[in-house]
């Protein structure tokens, strides 16, 4: 059983070690930039689907997108100028394929975005779909009561 463990963790730091040295280094990050291909999908829907989460993203997270690579595992991107409207835009984008090129943060199960592109949807979809997610939000957690969750409604939205 010992030994078992120990194999286990010493491959495991293998693959982060080798994660962390792909690609070119970027100095002012301290990580190697990498591209990756995976899918684009809802993160709190696939933990409900594949683990039993309770989610409830519809209410919260509002299906934020992260990335699924071909290995199963779900990525999160990070909400920052480059990475904001791919998670909002998840009517544009989920189930789609895409291509980052970025920096992986492998403590946190996170993706950076240097750049991305997604098969089938262009940059100006993926932002007009992310605006209207956002102005979407932004009424419903004006009108939102203390205690309760935002409502949001869209139009014959399912996952």
């Amino acid at each position: 059983m010992y030994k078992k463990f120990l194999y286990l963790l010493i491959i495991n730091i293998f693959i982060l070690s080798s994660l962390s040295f792909a690609g070119g280094w970027d100095k002012s990050k301290g990580l190697d930039k990498i591209t990756v291909e995976g899918k684009l999908v809802c993160i709190g829907c696939s933990l409900k689907k594949l683990s039993g989460a309770n989610a409830q993203c519809s209410l919260y997270s509002q299906h934020d997108t992260g990335l699924q690579l071909k290995d199963g595992s779900i990525w999160s991107i990070v909400n920052n100028q480059k990475g904001h409207d791919i998670i909002r835009a998840h009517h544009t984008v989920i189930n789609k394929t895409a291509r980052i090129t970025g920096w992986l943060y492998p403590n946190a199960r996170h993706i950076e975005i240097d750049s991305i592109s997604v098969k089938g949807v262009s940059k100006k979809q993926i932002a007009r779909a992310a605006l209207k997610e956002d102005r979407l939000t932004g009424r419903a957690l004006l009108e939102r009561e203390e205690g309760a969750p935002p409502v949001i409604k869209h139009k014959g939205h399912k996952h």
